[in-house]
């Protein structure tokens, strides 16, 4: 183990483009699963904590970068969506027919040319449990590291150009990891190389080496990070994504019913806590949708020939701006609101703890009180 890695490994592929694998919950991943004896069954569990910070929701879920993610935005009839927004199978498919289009405009001489490179960072398990101790989501930061990391090695060897690639996180192992499908050619056309080699005289780059160490670097300065609690929260508290790094231990429907019906001040503020993360949550959610359909609806206008006056393009963008303000004005509250949820959960679970006889007692008598209905 190396500064939060436990290795770092790539192949190339040169038969076919495979999307699927980059799905933990893909038919393609759970066969494999089963074919090398690793049970399915505990998918998302295997990781200490691991509901506390990602939803299922988020499992499986495959991402665009670089160039690809500009690629997969256009709808076909003038709208473009968020990436965010698509469906999981959406992005896959739109990932996969954008990278053959590229392809197409750039095609090779070889006779067996590579359609992909796979890449495999992992996050060693003391680094992801300090992660967690400290309130913050594993899968954001390995997320940004690996965007980060992409970002670096493209300034490396591909400067005034772009890489296409896409990823997914995988939880189906002891050590949370990232999946990259590496695209061979840049935006320009260029051949985007990732090299292992290890002698000067074989004429490669290297990238590997390249990209390990900017792995290894990022994983360090996370490190020095949790080292120091207090610098820790001014830098959470001054991103623009704090209130999506950090996250908020869930409750249960049995814990949430059990806090709801204890009448303690301690259980009062807890639930108010977490009803209050659950409705900016929402309230979040919802300005983006409004914000989004409003982009595409004047994108169709643009697209019919169906130009606004002056000043309602000034007023519009005048809304927008305010809206975006106020976005960002919510997304603070919510960190504040995470980080004192957080607290106070802690401080409830050394009291009464999610299955003490406090908890228990509400639970007897709402049991008590069906029987007499019945």
């Amino acid at each position: 183990m190396k500064n939060g890695m436990i290795f770092a490994r790539k192949t190339t592929w040169r038969s076919r483009l495979e999307i699927d694998y980059l799905d933990e919950t893909s038919e393609l991943k759970i066969s494999r699963r089963q074919g090398e004896g690793i049970e399915s069954t505990g998918l998302g569990r295997r990781l200490k904590q691991f509901n506390d910070y990602a939803s299922k929701d988020t499992l499986g879920q495959v991402h665009a970068g670089g160039f690809l993610h500009h690629a997969i935005l256009d709808n076909g009839d003038g709208t473009r969506t968020a990436p965010s927004q698509l469906s999981n199978a959406e992005r896959k498919r739109r990932i996969a027919d954008a990278w053959f289009r590229h392809f197409r405009r750039f095609p090779s001489s070889s006779e067996n040319p590579v359609i992909q490179h796979r890449l495999v960072f992992s996050m060693s398990e003391q680094l992801h449990d300090k992660l967690v101790a400290a309130g913050i989501s594993p899968d954001r930061v390995l997320q940004t590291t690996t965007k980060k990391m992409m970002v670096k090695f493209a300034e490396r060897f591909h400067p005034a150009d772009a890489i296409g690639y896409a990823y997914g996180l995988h939880h189906d192992t002891d050590n949370l990891h990232v999946h990259i499908a590496l695209c061979p050619r840049s935006e320009r056309g260029a051949y985007v190389g990732c090299s292992e080699s290890r002698t000067t005289s074989a004429g490669n780059k290297n990238q590997m080496r390249y990209l390990r160490s900017w792995f290894e670097q990022e994983n360090r300065r996370w490190e020095e990070r949790l080292a120091d609690p207090q610098a820790l929260h001014e830098q959470m508290s001054h991103r623009i994504d704090a209130d999506k790094i950090t996250f908020a231990p869930g409750l249960s429907p049995r814990e949430l019913e059990a806090v709801r019906s204890t009448q303690t001040a301690e259980a009062i503020r807890l639930n108010q806590l977490y009803d209050s993360i659950r409705n900016l949550e929402t309230a979040i959610a919802t300005k983006r949708k409004v914000r989004l359909a409003e982009r595409n609806a004047n994108a169709i206008s643009r697209l019919l020939g169906k130009r606004k006056s002056r000043l309602t393009r000034t007023v519009e963008k005048v809304a927008a701006a305010v809206d975006r303000r106020s976005i960002r004005q919510m997304q603070n509250l919510l960190f504040r609101i995470k980080r004192d949820y957080r607290a106070a959960h802690q401080h409830y679970s050394r009291l009464y703890g999610f299955t003490s006889h406090a908890h228990r007692i509400p639970q007897s008598i709402a049991q008590r009180q069906l029987k007499h209905t019945l």
